[in-house]
Order: structure tokens, then sequence, then C-alpha cells
């Protein structure tokens, strides 16, 4: 292997990340830089500016966690990117953009929150938080700054510290209190949170995220509340989260028997983004396996709401048609 060649890989999956927007085109460029470093090419990873970055992030990623021990390493490169390397601020943009990286990031800005909750403290004096956050940011702008060439640190929104973060802390506190005690649930925090999505990326990305850990941890209560809110703020889905959520969702079974967690999330929630055939085949391979769990008039009252309209696919019709015919076997019998 050679370098130019290597460059130029590179600059086929940036390129094919600013055409199609899609995040696992940021996970093969991580992949490749790592399947090198693995196999001692130095000749090729050395060259790498952001070979050292990478590695760090790659660490945090295997370890489902960022140590404190590699934030000042992390700083430094940041800091370096913003001050004097413009030219490495896409590729260090496009690193952070991999879903993989993104999940861990937003895990541990979550157990940072945690702590400031048991610990009665803010965000806005938390020196991890920012870091985490600003990263997080950089991640999620990254099609913007390759796209449009940004040289700019994408700016944190001062809302989001001051007054979102503590909105989702108090979310937190109701969960703990709600799990420990029995306590009932409140919608304001929640509902404020989410009508703050629309005007701050980084706060759609950080409630999408608090949705798929309430969804794994069989939260009902709190998904029947927060679901049914946030087509009035979202109005497409990403296809990762979506992934990810029908895959804790599959894991249910006896929670499919309450109607009003039933109409929480067809009903009020994923039916809202069914246009989409991505999502229609997402919400398609739900149904397929939880309607056996579900009331027979539940099930009878939802799947119209996922019949194919004309803009979607003979696959996804035939798909839709097969369902039908599934659970009208298992109404029968």
């Amino acid at each position: 292997p050679s370098f130019p060649l290597y460059q130029m890989m590179l600059l086929f999956v940036r390129t094919l990340y600013q055409r199609n927007k899609t995040p696992h085109f940021c996970t093969l460029r991580t992949d490749m830089l790592m399947t090198f470093h693995d196999h001692k090419l130095q000749d090729i990873y050395k060259q790498d500016p952001c070979h050292d970055f990478a590695f760090y992030i790659q660490f945090a990623v295997n370890e489902r966690r960022v140590h404190d021990k590699i934030i000042p390493r992390l700083k430094q490169f940041y800091i370096k990117a913003f001050s004097g390397e413009p030219d490495n601020i896409n590729d260090m943009a496009i690193i952070l953009a991999d879903p993989y990286v993104q999940n861990v990031f937003h895990i541990e800005i979550f157990s940072q929150l945690h702590k400031m909750v048991e610990g009665q403290s803010l965000p806005r004096d938390d020196e991890k938080l920012h870091f985490l956050l600003k990263f997080v940011n950089l991640g999620i702008n990254s099609w913007s700054i390759v796209n449009d060439e940004v040289t700019e640190e994408p700016k944190l929104h001062k809302s989001t510290v001051r007054e979102h973060l503590p909105l989702l802390m108090i979310c937190l506190t109701e969960d703990l209190l709600h799990q420990e005690l029995g306590s009932r649930y409140r919608d304001v925090a929640v509902s404020n949170l989410i009508s703050a999505i629309s005007k701050d990326r980084l706060v759609k990305c950080l409630l999408m995220h608090y949705v798929l850990v309430t969804a794994e941890k069989k939260n009902l209560e709190r998904l029947i509340m927060m679901l049914p809110l946030i087509p009035e703020s979202v109005s497409t889905l990403d296809e990762v989260f979506v992934h990810v959520l029908v895959s804790h969702l599959l894991q249910l079974t006896s929670e499919w028997a309450k109607v009003d967690f039933c109409k929480a999330v067809f009903t009020h929630f994923l039916h809202k983004y069914c246009s989409e055939e991505v999502m229609l085949r997402h919400v398609l391979r739900l149904l397929w396996t939880v309607h056996v769990h579900m009331p027979r008039d539940t099930v009878t009252d939802i799947l119209p709401l996922t019949a194919p309209q004309s803009q979607h696919s003979k696959e996804v019709s035939d798909l839709f048609k097969q369902l039908s015919e599934r659970i009208e076997l298992a109404v029968d019998g």
C-alpha cells in the first residue's frame, strides 16, 4: 500500500459522506486508519496528521468511556486545530461524526450529568462537561464543516448549558425519584426540553440519547409521556436513532399489553414519520415481532397507520401485505 493511494481513499470516503450525509462513512474513515495502525504499516498511518487523535478516540470507543487521562491530549488536538492547523478540522469532525464515537461521548455526558445531580452542582461550572459538549458539537456539525469548508469552531449556544442541560438534569432527577420512591412524573421539564430542540441540534442529540436510555431501561411511563411530544418539534428522525430505538423496543414483551404504551409508540410517534420509506421499514419490522404481545383491538387500530402510500416501493408494499396476513392468521388462531 502507498500513502498517495491511502489519501485518495480518504478523499473518496469524504466525498461519499458529503454527497450522502451517511455517518457510517465517518466510521469507515477511522476504521481504515486503525487497520493500518493495527498492522503496523507506519509508512501509511504515521503520515496521517489525525492518527494520534483517531487513536485516542478509538481508545475511548473501545473502553466505552472518555477517561480523564486522555482528555488533556484531546484538548491539545482541538486547540491546535482551531488555532494553527485548520487543515485537520475536516478530518477531526468526520472522526467525531462516527455514530460509535457520538454514542460514547453521549454516554460520558450523561455520566457527568448524573454526577452533578448527586453533587448538586450546575453544568456551567463543569469543565469536563464543556469539553465533551464541544466534541459532540463538532461531530454533529461535521457535514456542514466539510461541505462549506468551515474553519471556525462551531459555537455552543449559551442556552444549552444555562437552560437546557439543567432541564435534562431535572428529568434525570425525576427518573431517580421515580425508580427509588415511585414518585409521579411531571411533564414540565421534558416538555420545555423538547420544545427547545428545534432551535438547537446539540440539545436534540442529547434528548434523543435520553430517549434511547429510557427505552433501554424499560421506563414505560416516561416513554408514554415523552414520545408523543417529539413530532411537534422534530420533522425527521435520524436512521441510526430509529434503528437503535427499535432494537430496544424489540426486547420488550409483556410491556406491549399496555394500550397506552402501544399508542404512544406507534400512533403518536412512529406513525408521524412513516412517509419516509426507511422509517416505515423499521416500523413494519417492529410490528412484525411485537404484535403477538399486543391487544388484538390495538393491533387492528394501528395496522392501517402503517399502510404504504404511493411514494413507497413495491418491496415495502409486499412487506406490509405479508404482515397483514401474518396478523390475520394470528387473530384467527
